[in-house]
């Protein structure tokens, strides 16, 4: 830590503002220069000590840093490198800490449901200059009924539960009182990317279809999680529920 002071002192980094940052990082999963305000600060106090703030990191948890810029934004994922007193990485990231089931079940549905609906909406180019995307929550709900068999918490304690989750990792910004509103609309963040990998959709969507064709069949639970060597934060497998008659219009 002694070289790690001496680097930051000839950057200019004051200790405070840098566990300002590892605070945030640690807490939030990431940080984002377009949230604004002290974000912006404190992402570009990062952005000047990177490579301490790696070391440090690395070294102290098992997370990995992980640094895009476009846009820009940092975030911490987990390892997957395990030593002897080590608790798991996904606690430590809060992914489950303190989530009931049914919202951890959501949760996992609505993260590959939100990459889902950004690449066809980015496909469509229905974006805005910050490469944000509007969609209603209704919209959600009826693409997660119909595409992935899973809906929203049933009752509004854990919906507002499951938003505050997503929006505190950085994939929607939405008003949460609007929850109960029939007009209510969420924004799915460009960060989603980072959040949840393309071979997540891939190995979610190859996992419904195989309870598709054969109901009877027990999900395959590895399906939905990410690669160990892949640089994402792990899925919560899912449980699939019964899709009825619904169809995607």
């Amino acid at each position: 830590m002694k070289d790690i002071e001496t680097r930051l002192k000839t950057k200019g980094v004051r200790p405070d503002d840098f566990r300002a940052v590892c605070s945030v990082l640690l807490s939030k999963g990431f940080l984002s220069r377009a949230d604004g305000g002290d974000s912006t600060r404190l992402y570009d106090i990062a952005a000047r000590c990177e490579a301490e703030l790696s070391e440090y990191l690395g070294f102290a948890f098992p997370v990995v840093l992980i640094n895009t810029l476009r846009p820009p934004h940092f975030r911490v994922v987990p390892s997957h490198h395990r030593d002897i007193g080590l608790v798991e990485p996904d606690d430590d990231l809060e992914m489950r800490r303190e989530v009931k089931q049914s919202v951890a079940q959501s949760l996992a549905a609505v993260l590959i449901a939100l990459r889902m609906l950004y690449d066809e909406q980015l496909l469509e180019k229905k974006i805005d200059v910050s490469g944000r995307i509007s969609i209603k929550l209704t919209e959600l709900a009826l693409f997660m009924n119909t595409t992935l068999g899973i809906g929203l918490p049933p009752t509004r304690t854990d919906q507002r539960a499951l938003f505050m989750k997503l929006k505190k990792h950085g994939a929607l910004d939405m008003r949460i009182e609007a929850l109960g509103d029939e007009d209510a609309v969420i924004v799915i963040r460009p960060e989603i990317l980072t959040l949840v990998l393309e071979q997540n959709v891939r190995a979610a969507q190859a996992a419904f279809e195989a309870c598709s064709e054969d109901p009877t069949k027990e999900p395959d639970h590895s399906a939905a999680e990410v690669p160990v060597e892949a640089p994402s934060a792990q899925i919560i497998t899912l449980e699939r529920t019964d899709r009825g008659q619904a169809g995607r219009t």
